[in-house]
């Protein structure tokens, strides 16, 4: 099963599609945009001022707009979300590196700050914290070889701001977001986690590689919580969740989509793994309806192919009430 660490991590293919991509995005798009607006008043006449050497920030805006075009003709692919990032990381230490003002560091400071929270938020502890001190390098090394005047103290407070930044905002936005997307009860995707994890699956197949989306509904589930309570009901939605992400293929999305309702995409699976998911699926939940719709289409969206297997579910759950 498809866990939170792939879906706000490089390994998930719809969790670069989602959130994480879009913040990525819209981070390189400011900053070159500043940076851009920088060099642009670099070149305007400024008299006797001192001004910075533009070499930086042209390389920085070259670095921001590939990251950004790569981010947004390739949104679902973890090789462009890879390349993106590293060219955010040496983006701001390209412009440092060249600053003759050491407020004008100070300013490019807050550009890597905001660049490690988002690493701590959507990447796990270990490779998180390594493009953190990758990132703290990479600014005090551009410091260092930058003409501006900066005292000993300075380079202690721009690598302690960084990292901290990461650390103390970056794990907060992770457990918020996790949260919003967990349903507490089952521990898997909800609804929002559910659309956060497959918006713009587009980036990540290809023409002829098959979507499928599988629901599974509780039969008479209103019956169980009359009859037996409702924690009997909740120990019910608990132990369908194991017992399908026990048979769910590597790298299956699945959530509660609500109430007794489940949902599991699968993407880039063969014909006989799906059919094998499926198979298993009714023979473990028998106590359950179960509706399956499939696209190879990768422009249509997964919302679609959802609303198509809820047809097959409802279809499904007349004719089983129907046979009793």
């Amino acid at each position: 099963m498809r866990s939170f660490d792939h879906v706000l991590h490089p390994g998930s293919v719809h969790g670069t599609a989602g959130l994480r991509t879009r913040l990525l995005l819209y981070f390189l798009l400011a900053t070159t945009g500043l940076y851009a607006a920088g060099v642009i008043l670099t070149l305007l006449p400024h008299g006797d001022r001192v001004t910075a050497d533009i070499s930086g920030g042209v390389v920085a805006i070259c670095l921001g707009t590939a990251g950004a075009a790569l981010l947004w003709l390739r949104p679902g692919t973890s090789v462009a979300h890879r390349w993106a990032l590293a060219a955010a990381m040496v983006s701001t230490p390209a412009v440092m590196a060249f600053h003759h003002l050491a407020a004008a560091q100070s300013q490019c400071l807050l550009a890597a700050m905001f660049l490690a929270m988002y690493i701590r938020a959507f990447h796990s502890d270990v490779p998180g914290r390594a493009l953190i001190a990758v990132l703290v390098v990479a600014v005090l090394s551009a410091v260092w070889v930058s003409p501006a005047p900066m005292y000993p103290i300075s380079y202690l407070v721009f690598g302690v701001a960084i990292a901290a930044a990461g650390e103390a905002f970056g794990v907060v936005t992770k457990a918020l977001i996790v949260a919003s997307c967990t349903d507490p009860l089952t521990g898997v995707f909800n609804r929002a986690g559910w659309e956060m994890t497959t918006a713009e699956p587009s980036g990540g197949r290809t023409a002829g590689s098959p979507l499928v989306v599988v629901i599974v509904d509780v039969d008479d589930f209103k019956a169980v919580n009359d009859s037996a309570g409702h924690r009997a009901g909740d120990e019910l939605l608990i132990d369908l969740t194991r017992a399908w992400s026990r048979v769910a293929p590597r790298g299956a999305v699945i959530a509660r989509l609500g109430g007794d309702e489940f949902a599991a995409l699968l993407t880039g699976h063969g014909r006989d793994s799906v059919d094998e998911f499926i198979r298993t699926t009714a023979w473990s939940l028998p106590y359950a309806s179960v509706g399956t719709a499939e696209s190879t289409d990768p422009e249509e969206p997964v919302s679609d192919v959802l609303a198509r297997a809820d047809a097959v579910l409802y279809e499904v759950k007349r004719a089983r009430r129907e046979s009793r």
